[in-house]
């Protein structure tokens, strides 16, 4: 075994031979552990005609293995009391559990299980595709995520990126076990795994567990990433017979990588991630435009995106937009005051430290930081980091994002149509 972090830190990684990582962070008063399997293959490692498939995967896992049924993994993880789930994001799918420390090495059994033997039998594939079909059409049917899921789709260039996680019913159905396995081959592989556990665990307990079932999977070299490219700002309206318009302003932000980051996720709650923020106030308190309206970054690990978010009475639409640019243009001109500021980076750190309580929070933000950096980043370093930021820090940022010509606009709804 290579690369063992040092024994003494109270965060421990260590990559078996063949480059699967394993990672711990003990809580000592803790009674509960939060395990998660997380493989760095996600719709963004899909081809054309691959689209859903990462998805897929993730639900195939809890259909059955070599040694369990579906009904057999359902009964398994309920009397473990566990609260067991797994997901599919743009970069990786993980699948996770939090259970009494007295059952974390059982939870782990099953967990390894379905992520490395997952049984792909015609009759569940087929079952499956059809839950997924109608998971699109939910999608489909909700024009929050709707009209998120059209954006998204005409702002990147690049096809991998800008096709739902979900895929399509035509390429979901489309799949076949042998199209299936060809990718899970290729993008499976054991550098892309990681182990990550925290709250009541033990380092070298895990440590052999994943020897034990990961380290018999074949070293291989990890293919070269392709650049997600840049954001490429969209006007799309959509007309749909709805009571609102949903509205998207958005503008080029940072990858999740990007040592800016901490400033755009910033300037991002300061517009409009809590009830304080200036678009909650001006947009719904002052105005009655809308009942809520969100600011935030979606971030890739090499880009992003700035996205504001609105639902609103269709005959108000223009009047919203201007309300949302007339903030921008407030804070690139330096509109932001010290307390502002302070209040925000207070709002950030708050929750922060709150996340920090909860084992499960906690290794979400220890994988991803493993994922994105290969390394524990403290919660005291992130905290300073936000600490360093400043009005003019983010007065630049609005200035040099909240550019006319870099606004992309979705509008979805019965009156549809871009100003």
């Amino acid at each position: 075994m290579l690369q063992s972090s040092d024994a003494f830190a109270p965060c421990r990684i260590t990559r078996l031979e063949n480059g699967v990582r394993v990672v711990t962070e003990p809580m000592p008063t803790a009674k509960t552990a939060s395990l998660g399997i997380w493989i760095e293959a996600g719709s963004r490692h899909e081809g054309a005609g691959q689209e859903g498939m990462a998805h897929l995967w993730e639900h195939m896992a809890f259909k059955g293995t070599a040694t369990r049924d579906a009904l057999a993994i359902a009964k398994e993880l309920d009397i473990l009391g566990g609260l067991a789930n797994a997901f599919t994001s743009r970069e990786a799918t993980c699948f996770h559990i939090r259970v009494m420390d007295a059952h974390l090495r059982r939870a782990f059994d099953v967990l390894a299980d379905i992520a490395l033997h997952p049984a792909l039998d015609p009759e569940e594939l087929a079952r499956e595709q059809a839950v997924i079909v109608q998971e699109i059409s939910m999608v489909e049917e909700t024009p929050e995520e709707k009209v998120h899921e059209d954006f998204w789709a005409v702002a990147w260039a690049d096809p991998a990126i800008a096709h739902p996680i979900t895929g399509t019913p035509r390429s979901v159905t489309a799949a076949t076990p042998k199209s299936l396995q060809a990718w899970r081959r290729e993008r499976y592989r054991a550098d892309a795994v990681t182990v990550v556990a925290t709250g009541a665990v033990d380092h070298e307990t895990l440590l052999a567990l994943a020897g034990e079932t990961f380290g018999a999977l074949p070293a291989s070299s990890r293919p070269a990433a392709r650049p997600a490219g840049a954001f490429t700002p969209p006007r799309l309206a959509v007309r749909r017979d709805s009571e609102q318009n949903h509205v998207i302003l958005a503008y080029p932000s940072v990858g999740n990588t990007s040592p800016e980051r901490f400033a755009h996720t910033l300037l991002a709650t300061l517009l409009g991630g809590n009830m304080s923020s200036r678009l909650f106030q001006e947009v719904r308190e002052k105005r009655g435009l809308a009942y809520s309206i969100y600011a935030s970054v979606s971030g890739l690990a090499d880009a992003g995106i700035f996205e504001i978010q609105a639902a609103v009475d269709p005959e108000r639409t223009a009047e919203l937009i201007a309300v949302v640019r007339d903030e921008l243009d407030a804070v690139a001109g330096g509109a932001v005051t010290d307390e502002e500021l302070d209040h925000t980076r207070e709002h950030l750190k708050g929750l922060l430290y709150l996340g920090a309580e909860s084992s499960e929070n906690r290794m979400m933000r220890l994988a991803r930081n493993v994922l994105l950096f290969d390394r524990h980043i403290p919660l005291e370093e992130t905290a300073a980091a936000l600490d360093k930021v400043t009005r003019d820090d983010l007065a630049g940022i609005a200035r040099a994002s909240f550019a006319p010509e870099k606004a992309g606009l979705c509008i979805l709804g019965p009156t549809a149509a871009i100003p």
